[in-house]
């Protein structure tokens, strides 16, 4: 699999991605312009999980 293909697969399902590996990428790739679109995927599927669990019924702050 390219890194092409990969990254492809990684835009079109988001929120199926595990948050260790992207926070990984974000961190050690080496094309810094890869680096900033992990970490803005890292943010975003990290946002989506914290507003699933914060909608779930009798989940107090």
């Amino acid at each position: 699999m390219t890194n092409q293909t990969k990254m492809e697969d990684i835009l079109k399902n988001p929120e199926r991605q595990d948050l260790q590996d992207l926070f990984e990428k974000s961190l050690y790739d080496p094309d810094p312009d890869k680096r900033k679109v992990y970490n803005a995927l890292y943010t975003y599927v990290l946002d989506k999980r914290q507003e699933e669990l914060l909608k779930q019924p009798g989940f107090n702050i």
